[in-house]
This record gives structure tokens, C-alpha cells and sequence, in this order.
């Protein structure tokens, strides 16, 4: 999962683990992954490595791995929602579930995590 803010000075260098860890899982794909998205808030560049992300996973994909995407937006963000529903769009042969959650019931900080 993916979640909190993520504004990195350099989008780049912050998202190459991610990055560099999917290139790794393509040499060998699992079955199925399911990648979770819960941002608060992104900037450009991280829009950017998200987009590259997904990418990857339409790559992973196509090597026979069943990925499901769930893009998680807080209660009344409709922002938020509509990005990823602009995400499932131009990555049209993934899988994306869109799933509302109210920020009060998680009960946890809001910092990126990766995990």
C-alpha cells in the first residue's frame, strides 16, 4: 500500500525502490498482486511516478499476473477519486476498484508508507 502525502523534493529518487522492486517482480511475475493507492494529497511529480507505476503493473500484467488495483480516496474527495478514475483510463486494461474510506476510522498517521 501507498498512502499519505507525497511530495518528495525528488519525486524521482523517492519512488526508484518502488520502481526498481516491480522491474525485480516482472523477471519472475507472482500469480496476482493487488496494489493499493491512498494518498491524501500528491504533487505533479509524484503523479508522474504514479502513472509509471501503473505502467508497470499493466506490464506485469501482460506477463500473466492477475493485478488488481485499489484506489482508496477519503469520505467527499471527489478529486481524488477522479484521478484515479483518469488513471484507470489511460491504463485501461487494468483492473481498478474504487473504494471511499472516512479518514476518522483509520486511526493511523498520515505519512507515505510503503508496504
Amino acid at each position: 500500500m501507498m498512502a499519505g502525502r507525497s511530495i518528495p523534493i525528488d519525486a524521482e529518487l523517492f519512488y526508484r525502490p518502488v520502481l526498481n522492486w516491480l522491474d525485480r517482480l516482472a523477471e519472475a511475475p507472482p500469480r496476482s498482486i493487488e496494489f493499493c493507492f491512498r494518498f491524501d494529497f500528491f504533487n505533479i511529480a509524484s503523479s508522474k511516478r504514479i502513472l509509471f507505476i501503473l505502467y508497470k503493473l499493466s506490464d506485469l500484467q501482460s506477463k500473466g499476473c492477475n493485478v488488481n488495483v485499489r484506489w482508496m480516496y477519503e469520505k467527499f474527495d471527489e478529486d481524488t477519486l477522479e484521478i484515479g478514475k483518469d488513471y484507470a483510463y489511460m491504463i485501461d486494461e487494468l483492473s481498478f476498484v474504487f473504494e471511499e474510506y472516512d479518514v476518522a476510522e483509520l486511526g493511523e498517521s498520515r505519512v507515505l508508507k510503503f508496504g
